[in-house]
């Protein structure tokens, strides 16, 4: 069975991702699985150098993201079940690009799609596009939705 794997983070572009994962899922009966991915590797690398101050905000904000990472998943659920389609969901913890590339090997993902940006262009500069990681670094086919 041919298995698509759609990356989310609740964003437009993500959005637009599950859309068109639908599309390509529906007339094969492919299998369809969202995925959201919190990084709070992020928070430790902005947090600075102190462990106890970094502690409490990674314990603040992991609470903020699982419930971040629900309300991205049950849009992507939605969106499916209004094109008569059922989705699994799953929350992983890590860096989203390392993530989603190992998920889809370690799944046997035939695909890959995910929304050409989530971050905001600031932040892409920084830390570089998952999208553009995601592509250069995965052993599947990816498929980034403007």
């Amino acid at each position: 069975m041919y298995k698509i794997l759609v990356a989310t983070d609740g964003s437009e572009h993500s959005e637009r991702a599950v859309s068109e994962a639908v599309k390509i899922a529906k007339p094969m009966n492919a299998e369809l699985h969202a995925l959201f991915v919190k990084d709070l590797e992020f928070v430790m690398r902005t947090a600075g150098t102190s462990p106890t101050y970094a502690e409490k905000l990674i314990r603040a904000v992991d609470s903020r993201l699982e419930e971040e990472g629900r309300k991205a998943l049950e849009k992507a659920r939605n969106i499916c079940r209004e094109n008569g389609l059922e989705i699994s969901i799953h929350i992983a913890q890590g860096h989203p690009a390392e993530v989603i590339c190992h998920e889809a090997k370690e799944g046997g993902y035939n695909l890959i799609v995910l929304g050409s940006r989530g971050l905001g262009r600031l932040n892409e500069l920084f830390l570089g596009s998952v999208s553009n990681k995601v592509v250069h670094r995965a052993e599947t086919s990816v498929l980034v939705v403007k």
